[in-house]
């Protein structure tokens, strides 16, 4: 069978690691590039971003919009986007980019999609071709999408998480009953284990092949596993908040500090894997919602960036763990869904939108639109699309729109090309 793994990047030594990049986070930043999600093509209107992630080197953007679509983003001099759309059959549970992937090397410029009812998928970046596929099948013969991705640190085996269980594929063996199935609990009724489905993985960045899974479940569980004891939990996260589990992440130098961010939650977590009884500290963000709003930490370890429902980004320094953002500017009308550094340049990737505002647009509407029919046809309409299916029906009808639903490039240096999303205003730093 061909190896479907990309090709592996060049030996560390011919490479010059660059610096850190230098950051102005007392001055108000300039959206130097935008692309708003209401322009991109397809049938769907009111449409916004759900997440936008640069590759490992800046090269390029990989993002995901409510309709179903993935897109691979580059820039021109971080001014505008060229963009690539790759339409999807179904909903998009999860994306990742390969390790290593960049625009300059064409093996290792890929991605892995988890799409709903269809097998795993590694996709080409530049074709959307896809290389392979790794099939979760459940004792009913039907594809499981998992809920979450991760890739190992030698970048040979891709995990997924779904309900109680985690698939693990080495991802140069596509095909049916290739992965290995860690069962986190074995029966329904059974007590301990994890139960739920797993909505995030995280490896652990010390090369031990310790990595942390988080669950949706209503116990709100994070527990610590190692690619060498399988299933066996290796320890318990104790003093969650919030409604499920969204997103885990580590700090990049220092292995033993570990953040967790839940939906329904005003805060991010920070543990002290040496003692998981309570957390360390906490970030507080507004995120009383579903949504996943995510969050990144710099390559260097220096800061913590997210956003928030209501637009507004903050950056904490985590030299000192300090619960006060250094940063904290109101940079969109809606809900920030990602905020991501650069990886070598002083740019930040914010992209926004929500379901919350389209519902609310739309009710707002209704009620205009239903005072200045005079033979109230259009408000017998409005009341039946108002209901259960009011967002997909203001999709279809194109008549209701986010509050924003922009992708920004930020940075201090250059010129704004468009700020249709309003004003800054500086709130403290």
């Amino acid at each position: 069978m061909e190896d479907s793994r990309p090709a592996q990047e060049a030996p560390a030594e011919a490479q010059q690691w660059p610096s850190a990049p230098l950051y102005d986070l007392t001055e108000i930043p300039k959206s130097i590039a935008e692309l708003d999600a209401g322009d991109l093509e397809g049938q769907v209107r009111g449409n916004f971003w759900r997440s936008a992630r640069w590759c490992m080197d800046g090269s390029a953007i990989l993002s995901t919009t409510e309709d179903r679509c993935i897109r691979i983003h580059t820039t021109n001099d971080n001014s505008s986007f060229d963009t690539k759309s790759f339409q999807q059959p179904d909903a998009i549970h999860s994306t990742l980019w390969y390790p290593s992937a960049s625009i300059s090397t064409p093996e290792t410029f890929c991605f892995v999609a988890s799409i709903r009812d269809t097998p795993v998928r590694l996709i080409d970046g530049n074709d959307g071709r896809i290389r392979a596929s790794y099939p979760i099948v459940d004792h009913r013969e039907r594809f499981i999408a998992p809920h979450s991705l991760a890739f190992n640190h030698t970048s040979t085996k891709l995990y997924c998480g779904y309900e109680n269980a985690i698939e693990v594929f080495d991802i140069s063996s596509p095909g049916y009953d290739q992965g290995e199935r860690l069962k986190l609990v074995y029966a329904k009724k059974e007590k301990g284990g994890q139960k739920g489905i797993i909505s995030a993985l995280s490896f652990c960045p010390d090369y031990s092949g310790t990595y942390a899974a988080g669950t949706y479940s209503s116990t709100n569980s994070v527990s610590l596993y190692s690619e060498d004891t399988g299933s066996t939990p290796l320890a318990h996260v104790e003093g969650l908040v919030g409604g499920g589990i969204t997103q885990i992440g580590w700090h990049p130098l220092n292995p033993t500090l570990m953040f967790i961010a839940s939906r329904r939650s005003l805060v991010i977590q920070i543990y002290d894997t040496r003692d998981l009884s309570s957390p360390l500290s906490c970030f507080e963000r507004g995120g009383s919602s579903n949504q996943r709003i995510g969050f990144d930490v710099d390559p260097w370890g220096r800061w913590l960036s997210s956003g928030d429902e209501d637009g507004t980004v903050r950056i904490w320094d985590l030299s000192t763990l300090n619960p006060q953002p250094i940063f904290q500017q109101e940079l969109h009308q809606d809900a920030i869904g990602s905020v991501q550094f650069h990886p070598f340049q002083p740019l930040l990737l914010t992209c926004s939108g929500s379901r919350k505002h389209l519902q609310q647009t739309f009710e707002s509407e209704d009620e205009s639109s239903s005072s200045e029919e005079e033979d109230g046809s259009e408000a017998d309409t409005s009341k039946e699309e108002s209901g259960s299916e009011g967002v997909v029906s203001s999709f279809v009808t194109g008549r209701w729109r986010p509050l924003d639903a922009t992708m920004r490039v930020w940075s201090k240096e250059g010129s704004s090309v468009h700020n249709e999303g309003g004003d800054v205003a500086a709130q403290g730093v």
